[in-house]
């Protein structure tokens, strides 16, 4: 097919991929995507995508027609090219971050950059110093985007942009009030909105009917108690649609009239938050609304939209798969769809709305044959208080899916974040390997309403901790796993719970590892309250060091608890969980003489970046669980759990 060629062009860039064997290599579950991102030009004339390399992340544009590379930006070695929009038929602006002195992490450097579709007019520093975030690309104005950007006084403002020399020309209002917030804008560019935030629990939604109308209080989040998010506008701008929490249950859609005021909820799930709105790329019309409820679907708000008809027929074209749109043209012809499922790490079709026929792109793995990998099972249970709990269960591909030693894996955050269906890279890794994994919407998880979330507050080491314990026991009941060869894993939060599990439950586990994770609940309460860990209201969150005691659920603290193998991983320039929580953590662990690892990587932050890195740790994990796990080479613990 056409795009061969494309393809050739990037592989003379980048090194070649190594032939699949038995088992998949390590290596291939932790190699880059091809392709992160994938947007077609207004016109449809080009497409654009990131290629990332070892140590980079290029632009890459091609022309549909003749399926030959036009333009390329290939940034120095250690910086990534992140967002990008095309902001005319032949300009795109994009981000750049960059790996600074010994931090393998990267950071935005605070500017735009530019380039035509041709390679041509580069222009680099745009907004230097402001952190302009983009509005609106201004669909009728090819020589200016709209941005948002922060004035001398700190306040927020917005301007536009020019995409030829980055000059910023201030056409700001005054906001309804002073400081930092986000604008809104609706379809037509029209700043429409702005959002303050005093806390993650007070703050205000103003709105105006037009630029020229007076701002009002539509949503006073520390009156109601209600959490706002904007989601769109709808075709004529007349109509506001948002989310708003609610007492019980899952968040709710609704839609706000700016003639009559009138406020009316439109959708909402049992069971599941609204996601994300799909709306016409011709005219903006909502069409569809997006649910993760175990596997995803769509509830469609107006099934007679022509790009709706074209989701529900590629949805049927691909059973058993996630399919969305990520990209079209102004005119809606061509429209770019991403096909996902948990053994599909992703491919993109262009599908033409002319003939009704969808074309296949680019793969973001090729490399992975996913008639190798596992399947991905969401179920439910209940915990000891009658709390329904989702659990994704993944089998290795072959078993019987009963009798398996089994990976708990809780996810961090802990509030908001969530596991979901879909290509996970690290599970599949983990089941090639022989592993049932299992990762747990404990309370906290976000997507399933603030209530639950809430559930979660102020419980670390409590019921949130209960939630792991009683999943735990409902696979093994279940015959899901072996009870002698089960081991916690995580990262983050999830790592404390698994040294929590460690210690409050110590004849459940037979190993437990914890990646970049906070141990000593004190120690993170002091660092997190006084500015550091991006965690704060650090209180509402943990607890209080002398009204809950936190210390007592601390595994640092409860080392003596502990007597199974346990690995310990940090990132050197962790600023969310300092590497002086694992030092503590394994110190306290030697201490007492329980078996533990631990390794440190120089220059990595929350989570490794780099790939030797990133392989390291894969195959230490491996070899951990290699030897806990393998059968015949474990033994019960005698301790009994704590109270």
């Amino acid at each position: 097919m056409g795009f061969k060629r494309f393809l050739l062009a990037l592989l003379m860039l980048a090194a070649a991929q190594p032939v699949l064997s038995q088992p998949i290599p390590v290596e291939d579950f932790w190699k880059r995507s091809s392709f992160s991102q994938v947007k077609i030009s207004p016109d449809g004339r080009y497409l654009a995508a990131t290629v990332p390399f070892e140590k980079l992340r290029a632009l890459v544009v091609m022309d549909l027609a003749t399926k030959q590379i036009t333009g390329s930006f290939k940034p120095q070695e250690k910086a990534y090219i992140g967002e990008f929009y095309w902001v005319s038929n032949k300009r795109l602006l994009f981000t750049s971050s960059v790996r600074e002195g010994a931090n393998a992490s990267p950071s935005w450097t605070g500017a735009w950059y530019a380039m035509n579709a041709d390679g041509s007019s580069i222009g680099t520093a745009y907004g230097r110093g402001y952190f302009a975030q983009i509005l609106d690309t201004l669909k009728d104005d090819d020589k200016f985007v709209l941005v948002q950007y922060a004035s001398d006084t700190g306040s927020s403002t917005y301007g536009r942009m020019n995409v030829e020399n980055g000059d910023i020309r201030p056409t700001f209002k005054k906001p309804p009030t002073e400081g930092y917030g986000q604008f809104v804008t609706d379809n037509a560019a029209q700043v429409r909105g702005f959002i303050k935030a005093k806390s993650y629990k007070d703050s205000k939604v103003y709105m105006r009917a037009s630029e020229e109308a007076d701002w009002v209080v539509i949503h006073d989040q520390k009156a109601t108690g209600q959490d706002f998010e904007a989601k769109a506008f709808s075709a004529d701008n007349q109509v506001l649609y948002y989310t708003l929490s609610q007492d019980t249950g899952p968040n709710a859609l609704f839609t706000y009239n700016f003639k009559s005021g009138e406020k009316k909820q439109i959708a909402r799930d049992d069971n599941v938050d609204p996601g994300v709105l799909l709306s016409s790329p011709v005219d903006d019309s909502v069409y569809a609304v997006r649910y993760e409820d175990g596997f995803p679907r769509y509830e469609f708000i107006d099934k007679a939209n022509p790009f709706a008809r074209n989701l529900i027929k590629l949805q049927a074209s691909f059973p058993d798969s996630d399919v969305y749109p990520v990209s079209a043209t102004n005119d809606g012809n061509k429209i770019i769809y991403v096909v996902e499922s948990d053994t599909i790490a992703g491919e993109y079709y262009l599908f033409d709305n002319t003939t009704q026929k969808a074309e296949h792109l680019v793969s973001r793995a090729s490399w992975i044959d996913s008639a190798k990998l596992s399947l991905m099972e969401p179920m439910k249970f209940k915990t000891r208080d009658g709390l329904d709990i989702e659990v994704f269960v993944t089998t290795p591909k072959g078993s019987s899916g009963k009798n398996l030693p089994l990976i708990v894996n809780p996810h961090g955050g802990p509030f908001g974040p969530y596991d979901s269906w879909g290509y996970n890279p690290e599970v599949q890794m983990l089941a090639s390997r022989g592993y049932a994994v299992m990762q747990v919407n404990f309370r906290g998880s976000g997507n399933y309403g603030k209530e639950f979330r809430e559930k979660g507050y102020r419980q670390w080491g409590k019921t949130m901790q209960d939630d792991l314990t009683d999943a735990t026991r409902w696979a093994i009941s279940q015959g899901i796993a072996d009870p002698n060869r089960i081991c916690i894993y995580g990262a983050s939060y999830g790592a404390y719970a698994a040294l929590m599990g460690a210690a409050k439950e110590p004849a459940l586990y037979r190993c437990a590892v914890g990646n970049v994770g906070t141990y000593d609940l004190p120690t993170q309460l002091n660092y997190s309250t006084n500015g550091g860990g991006g965690m704060n209201p650090a209180k509402a969150f943990f607890g209080d060091v002398a009204q809950d005691d936190v210390a007592q659920y601390s595994p640092a603290r409860l080392a003596a608890n502990i007597r199974i193998p346990v690995m310990l991983f940090a990132g050197e320039k962790d600023t969310t969980c300092p590497p002086e929580q694992t030092e503590m953590m394994y110190a306290a662990l030697q201490k007492v003489g329980t078996p533990t690892e631990m390794k440190i990587y120089p220059g990595e932050g929350h989570g490794n970046v780099l790939k030797e890195n990133q392989i390291d740790y894969a195959n230490r994990l491996l070899a951990f669980f290699e030897k806990r796990l393998k059968e015949g080479t474990v033994t019960a613990s005698p301790l009994k759990p704590i109270k």
